[in-house]
């Protein structure tokens, strides 16, 4: 009986061992027919993306730029004869303004008013001898004629011709020399060259006066000068130079220490590159400037915005559309990424402005409003237009 059951136990056994090598045998092989079976092809999944659709067109930058401006003329006044001080004008003073020709300073000078009596006096003379020569020739050439004598003399001196041309030329000295005694005595009175502002008085009434002495230092109200200094790029956005000139260009000022704001134009525009610092000048001018409101004083900071000529074939995109590897992102036809490298043609508070590749010219294109830096050309994509 204890045989029987041994007997069982081992056939029992091998039928275990010979199912387990059955069932191994068929896992392994149904595992090797699976992998040498092609894989399912997985759906590619489209990337969200924000967009913004624009067309190429034409746009105009605005041009900025500081500067200082200036009074048309800096005038340091001298006297042109020396003399004492015997009056000085109310006007004359520091932040007051005077008119061309208004009477500033007088100087009292004896021996310019004894020029002008001694040359009036030499006039005097040398007209009376003139007279007197003149005489003189006409008595000559009368006795050559009633001696008989036919034709000219030998010498003119017979008839006083030289001598005649000597009283002359006295007459014209004796002129010049009172008109300079006359144009010195009249510069005793020290008159303003133009409409100005006074900057600095360096006189004072008994004060004497050397010719050349400094009077005072004024500056020219008619106009105020602003050059602003730009680089070749902005030039280029800039219409040429009779546009510029002949259509008085406008320009807005700002002050860089406060709000105010003044209209201005082009007047002028610089004819050389400065050699250090490879710009040009635009001079903007101000007319009236004290009269403005508020007035523009001379020495003020100050910014100036100029409208460019328009530029065609631009985008205009808000700042987040360039990447930080300066790349614009649109979606091509097969609704892919897409990007080309740029630089913002210009660029404003708000936007940027990309001149368009010829081969996107011809539509309008989805761009990335905010591209990342993960992004790969060919991505799949679902976009999601948005309003610039």
């Amino acid at each position: 009986m204890k045989l029987s059951s041994q007997w069982v136990l081992l056939i029992f056994s091998v039928l275990i061992a010979g199912a387990a090598y059955f069932y191994i045998d068929s896992a392994l092989s149904k595992k090797e027919f699976n992998l040498g079976k092609p894989l399912p092809e997985k759906k590619e999944e489209a990337l969200e993306v924000s967009v913004l659709s624009v067309s190429a067109s034409s746009h105009k930058s605005m041009i900025k730029a500081s500067g200082i401006a200036n009074p048309r003329y800096k005038l340091t006044l001298n006297s042109k004869v020396s003399g004492e001080v015997s009056k000085v004008s109310d006007q004359l003073e520091a932040g007051q303004r005077v008119k061309k020709g208004d009477l500033l300073v007088s100087l009292n000078n004896k021996e310019l008013n004894s020029a002008v009596a001694n040359a009036k006096k030499t006039l005097a003379g040398a007209e009376l001898a003139l007279k007197e020569e003149m005489r003189q020739g006409d008595q000559a050439r009368a006795e050559w004629k009633a001696a008989g004598f036919k034709g000219d003399p030998d010498s003119d001196l017979v008839l006083r011709v030289p001598q005649l041309a000597n009283a002359q030329a006295e007459v014209d000295s004796a002129k010049a020399t009172l008109l300079e005694a006359q144009d010195n005595l009249k510069h005793t009175q020290i008159v303003a060259p133009f409409d100005a502002l006074v900057i600095s008085r360096n006189i004072s009434p008994g004060s004497y006066l050397s010719t050349g002495g400094e009077v005072a230092t004024l500056y020219s109200t008619d106009r105020a000068e602003i050059t602003i200094n730009l680089a070749s790029t902005d030039w280029q956005k800039l219409p040429d130079m009779k546009i510029l000139l002949n259509r008085r260009t406008p320009v807005i000022i700002h002050s860089i220490d406060s709000n105010d704001q003044w209209q201005g134009h082009v007047i002028g525009i610089d004819q050389h590159i400065d050699t250090t610092t490879r710009m040009r000048g635009l001079i903007v001018g101000v007319d009236s400037p004290l009269d403005q409101t508020p007035p523009l004083l001379p020495g003020s900071f100050v910014t100036t915005q100029l409208e460019g000529k328009a530029i065609a074939n631009l985008w205009k995109l808000p700042s987040t559309a360039l990447s930080q590897k300066s790349e614009i992102w649109y979606v091509n036809d097969e609704k892919r990424l897409d990007a080309f490298d740029t630089t913002p043609f210009f660029v404003d508070s708000q936007s940027i402005y990309i001149l368009v590749p010829e081969n996107l010219r011809n539509r309008a294109y989805q761009v990335v409003k905010k591209p990342f830096s993960s992004y790969l050309k060919n991505t799949l994509v679902n976009p999601s237009e948005q309003s610039q």
